[in-house]
């Protein structure tokens, strides 16, 4: 029966949701795989609030990026539309004749999440010589550092309390560029059913438990600079890194294991329309090439070990084929919408995955409230 044992099962569900609903899955452990990606985060949301509402709890959760929040409002019981509205509404609006229009909100930052570097940009100057050599004066023209983050320390306190209390396994990353490694933060029961100790190192990977201060190295975009240090490391987002965490999943002990693991990409596996004509378009194929690279290793990893499980080659207790069921954003969000929240693609993923998760495992929906 996994996660569903001696729970109560008479919390509401709804599109939206005050409380997260706990269902059997028919006896089938599920996980699911959440990949960030700026806007995109809202795909995610939208699946979070269509699984809700279909009555289903996954035994693991890994996620990336923005996705760790959503990840935390979700198991919190958060409305997710709701949150989505809150932060459509702090969101400056650019005129609408303005050329590149998404680009001036950037400029102006994301309240809550970034603003721009101009006082540090104009502080570096301060301190320079013209003696300095040429990377002194490139560091100061062009510095790494182009935002600020400004979630406050309560923001990154609820995520962690919220992912560390859960009694869903749940998992995301960092990357340390210096070592190369992987930091993989775990809650109690991601780190049980992994069978490994927190502070555990090896050379790809170090497990650590779930922190406000690993949340906030999780979110560390690479244009935040490299000032500071999270446990004495320089790290970044781990989605630049492994924008989905699957191959953990396939570790799980048995009781844990997932039988499917849903797969929520905020983009197409594949580039949708004419090759790039300009440097936007080449930006923006360059990212959708990097963060589909390693999911498709570790998709082939899986594909792997089933075509083993299946011809008896593999036959442990615990091994069984698991199915990967993705389910990623149909259009096209090019260069200039990475970081643009939209309640359009939380509709499309809602909708969609309401009609998909029946189609994959029949289940009836729940009574809930209609969206908004």
């Amino acid at each position: 029966m996994g996660m569903a044992e001696g729970i109560n099962q008479q919390l509401e569900s709804s599109a939206g949701g005050s409380q997260l609903a706990i269902p059997t899955n028919g006896g089938e452990n599920l996980a699911f795989a959440l990949g960030g990606l700026g806007g995109g985060n809202a795909f995610g949301a939208g699946f979070l609030a269509a699984a809700r509402e279909r009555n289903i709890r996954p035994a693991a959760i890994t996620c990336t990026s923005g996705m760790i929040v959503w990840t935390a409002h979700y198991l919190a019981g958060d409305d997710l539309r709701e949150k989505l509205r809150e932060q459509l509404a702090e969101m400056p609006k650019a005129p609408e004749s303005l050329p590149f229009g998404n680009q001036w909100l950037l400029a102006k930052g994301l309240p809550g999440v970034f603003r721009p570097a101009m006082q540090e940009y104009w502080e570096r100057w301060s301190f320079m010589s013209p003696f300095s050599e040429p990377k002194d004066w490139a560091d100061r023209l062009l510095p790494a550092q182009t935002w600020v983050p400004t979630r406050s320390t309560e923001h990154f306190e609820f995520v962690a309390d919220t992912l560390a209390n859960s009694d869903v396994a749940v998992m995301f990353n960092a990357f340390c560029p210096p070592s190369g490694q992987e930091v993989l933060f775990l809650n109690a029961a991601a780190r049980d059913a992994l069978g490994v100790r927190w502070h555990q190192q090896t050379p790809e990977t170090i497990y650590m438990p779930i922190t406000a201060e690993g949340v906030e190295a999780a979110l560390h975009l690479y244009s935040y600079g490299y000032e500071r240090s999270y446990f004495g490391m320089k790290l970044i987002d781990g989605a630049y890194h492994r924008q989905f965490i699957l191959n953990e999943l396939c570790d799980l002990v048995p009781a844990r294991k997932p039988a499917t693991i849903w797969v929520v990409r905020p983009q197409n596996s594949r580039w949708i329309g004419e090759m790039p004509d300009n440097y936007f378009e080449q930006r923006d194929m360059e990212t959708e090439i990097g963060m589909n690279s390693s999911y498709s290793m570790q998709v082939a990893r899986i594909e792997l070990l089933n075509r083993l499980v299946r011809e008896g080659r593999l036959q442990a207790p615990g091994d069984q084929t698991i199915h990967l069921e993705p389910f990623q954003f149909v259009g096209k969000r090019g260069y200039f919408d990475y970081f643009i929240e939209s309640e359009h693609v939380f509709d499309t993923a809602y909708h969609r995955a309401l009609d998909q998760i029946v189609a994959r495992h029949g289940w009836q929906v729940a009574p809930a409230l209609q969206p908004a």
